[in-house]
């Protein structure tokens, strides 16, 4: 179980990182040492409770209902925690929730076709 775990956020990583990074650098004036750091620090919080809360889940019928409900959560969590992170760069708030929305989109689209 912890094998598969430490495969899951391996791969969110190898996915999300590049796309936060470049998107932090090139909309947000970040710099990419910090990017990178916020792109893991981001999900070093929100992926073991995305995954231990789709675990129940797993054989169930509702698997896939309760996925976007985490995902979205996932995404909610990670853009506030942008919007915290960037506050002294006057980032514009909704492009941290398109960025957000997309990079979670990218990995969760990536771990679905590497599962199935």
């Amino acid at each position: 179980m912890v094998s598969t775990y430490l495969g899951a956020l391996g791969l969110t990583l190898v996915v999300e990182v590049p796309l936060y990074v470049v998107a932090l650098t090139t909309a947000a004036g970040v710099r990419w040492r910090r990017a990178v750091a916020m792109a893991v620090g981001v999900n070093l919080i929100t992926h073991p409770i995305a995954w231990w809360s789709l675990r129940p889940f797993d054989a169930g019928s509702s698997y896939p209902i309760v996925v976007i409900g985490v995902e979205l959560a996932v995404c909610v969590v990670e853009w506030l925690l942008l919007v915290a992170w960037t506050r002294r760069a006057r980032t514009d708030v909704a492009l941290l929730a398109v960025v957000s929305v997309g990079v979670n989109a990218a990995s969760t689209l990536v771990g679905l076709l590497l599962a199935g």
